[in-house]
């Protein structure tokens, strides 16, 4: 669980004083801009004495996308009547010029780190997290194992929780064969993050790439004996895994296919399932995917 660190020191951009005389200007209209979190507070308000900071440090994870705006209501009472103030602490968030959520009383630091969340995510990923996105996705489609890595690790700074950043780290790190601290990984993670779809998907990759990395030694052995029986299926599917193991990609695909054409229904059909295990492994946008899926289309169909 992430803890709110009370010691920090307050950016004057993201945090600031309103009254009467702003608030139209500073919530109201700027919130037609990005979110504005109002706290409703007083001096003599022991609960807002503990909630105020835990705002503050959690605002300032946001600061590029959130302002909190804090109102004395002692000093503004005329905007604690329009707006139905009836206890406090109370907290709403502005967007778009209307309330859209809020709460009262105290909240576990969980909570608001979750509030605070929610707020940000309104006007969805800032430019940064956009960019480094399109360039996990672009290190991942041309197998840059190592950039994709530095990107999705950069991405984590900026959300530590961003499912995007775990999924891309998983991918990475089973393109550099590192299964273990793969394993290692994925266990650690908590289960919201763990039980994501993008992210099952990309560690249901860990098994299938591993036992295709094992078969690589054995390729010449293999080798020798495709050339004395060139029609033998079961030492054909091996070498395609070992093959796929040693990224010849298409070299692999086109054995299994060629497979599929002598006898699609050897073994239930186990060089068509390998195939699509495949395809799902290295991605239905790359090019050796498109390319054998027209062809194992043709096969099947002709």
């Amino acid at each position: 669980m992430e803890i709110i660190d009370n010691n920090h020191e307050v950016s004057n951009q993201a945090i600031i004083d309103v009254n009467t005389d702003n608030f139209m200007s500073d919530v109201i209209e700027a919130s037609k801009e990005k979110p504005i979190i109002v706290d409703f507070w007083a001096p003599w308000c022991e609960p807002c004495k503990q909630l105020t900071p835990l705002l503050e440090s959690a605002v300032l994870k946001y600061k590029d996308k959130l302002v909190l705006a804090k109102v004395n209501i002692d000093e503004n009472q005329d905007i604690a009547a329009q707006l139905k103030i009836q206890s406090i602490p109370t907290v709403y968030i502005f967007f778009e010029g209307k309330v859209v959520d809020g709460f009262q009383g105290a909240q576990s630091n969980s909570e608001i780190l979750e509030f605070i969340k929610k707020a940000g995510n309104l006007i969805g990923p800032g430019e940064e997290v956009e960019s480094l996105i399109t360039m996990i996705k672009i290190s991942l489609e041309k197998r840059q194992w190592d950039e994709g890595m530095d990107l999705a690790q950069k991405l984590l700074e900026i959300d530590n929780e961003n499912i995007i950043a775990f999924s891309a780290l998983i991918r990475t790190m089973i393109g550099l064969n590192q299964f273990d601290d793969v394993r290692e990984m994925y266990e650690a993670l908590s289960s919201d993050i763990k039980d994501s779809k993008i992210v099952m998907e990309a560690f249901s990759l860990l098994e299938p790439s591993e036992k295709a990395f094992k078969a690589k030694e054995s390729i010449e052995n293999l080798k020798d004996k495709i050339n004395k029986n060139p029609d033998d299926l079961d030492v054909m599917l091996k070498m395609s895994i070992a093959l796929y193991g040693n990224g010849a990609i298409s070299d692999s695909f086109d054995l299994l296919l060629k497979s599929i054409e002598i006898d699609r229904e050897w073994d239930e059909q186990s060089a068509r399932k390998q195939l699509l295990e495949f395809f799902n492994t290295t991605g239905f946008e790359a090019k050796e995917t498109i390319l054998a899926r027209r062809k194992l289309a043709s096969l099947l169909f002709s």
